[in-house]
């Protein structure tokens, strides 16, 4: 699997169930991985954003990768998350992801230090160099505050293993920018889309698919929305995107998703709704609503709700 990876289609972005005594709940990790699976995702993303990185000791992190690297058992690649202020920490992280199964790294730049263009450079390149899996730069200025501009992206996809990009950046402006610079790349390098809004007027522009939180809960929508796109159904995609996709993510909307992510994929299997501090879980309402929602458009396959 390693290396052979088209970074392409609908890959969720995991979050990380917990047990009601607060520890990583593995059985909950690979019943979202299978669950994924059997809805035909072409990748899995684990200790990302949405996966709840900076609430996750070093050994949960582990934990979480070796959970899906075993469930997903080279059925499709585990996209791991390394995200850290510190390049010695981000490339610790790297190594213990590579040797608990994952097939691609996600490296955010270094969060919270002002740093130089030059800084953001050596904080990948250093990773680059340290390991051999190839990486996919993550570019999530909302919470990061640093953004990846189109030309410091173009220059990264330059280092060998740098192969693909998760793009959150609410930007059309951005994202064209980026596709259009990677347009005539010497090597592959795939961008994908990390919010559902650009799925797709990215794929009209050139990306390859999207990163998503909804993939949790109804990755059969998004597998079919991105399927009817690539087979030339644009209208029936738009239309199927806008009935589901839209309500669904002002259900969960951001800066703070992660609760209501969890409460979708509690209606569908056994995952606690639970989310660490300072986060806070969703309320009542939301659970009404989203169970009310997933029920009219048929979605809702196990109406149980497994709470806090």
């Amino acid at each position: 699997m390693k290396g052979s990876f088209e970074f392409k289609g609908v890959i969720p972005a995991l979050v990380t169930p917990y047990t009601k005594s607060d520890e990583v709940d593995v059985g909950a990790i690979k019943w979202l991985v299978r669950n994924a699976i059997d809805n035909e995702v072409n990748g899995l993303m684990v200790v990302g954003s949405l996966g709840e990185f900076p609430s996750l000791t070093q050994a949960e992190r582990a934990l979480v990768i070796a959970a899906a690297a075993e469930e997903a058992n080279g059925k499709v690649p585990i996209i791991a998350g390394i995200g850290s202020a510190s390049t010695k920490m981000a490339i610790a992280f790297a190594k213990d992801a590579a040797e608990n199964g994952a097939d691609f790294l996600l490296a955010l730049p270094p969060y919270y230090y002002n740093i130089s263009d030059q800084a953001i450079y050596a904080h990948y390149e250093s990773i680059a160099s340290a390991v051999e899996l190839p990486i996919i730069l993550y570019n999530f200025p909302g919470t990061t505050k640093i953004n990846l501009t189109p030309a410091m992206i173009a220059k990264l996809a330059q280092i060998d293993n740098i192969v693909g990009l998760k793009n959150s950046v609410d930007s059309l402006i951005h994202l064209r920018q980026v596709l259009s610079l990677m347009r005539d790349s010497k090597k592959p390098f795939s961008v994908l889309a990390g919010m559902e809004d650009y799925m797709l007027v990215g794929l009209l522009l050139g990306a390859k698919g999207t990163v998503s939180g909804l993939g949790n809960f109804i990755p059969g929508t998004l597998v079919r929305i991105y399927n009817d796109f690539m087979r030339g159904k644009v209208l029936e995609a738009s239309e199927l995107f806008n009935r589901v996709v839209v309500p669904l993510k002002s259900l969960a909307p951001p800066p703070e998703p992660i609760g209501a992510l969890k409460m979708g994929a509690s209606l569908m299997g056994p995952v606690n709704t639970a989310v660490r501090a300072p986060l806070t879980a969703a309320t009542e309402e939301t659970r009404n609503a989203m169970k009310a929602f997933l029920e009219k458009e048929g979605l809702l396959t196990r109406p149980t709700l497994h709470s806090a």
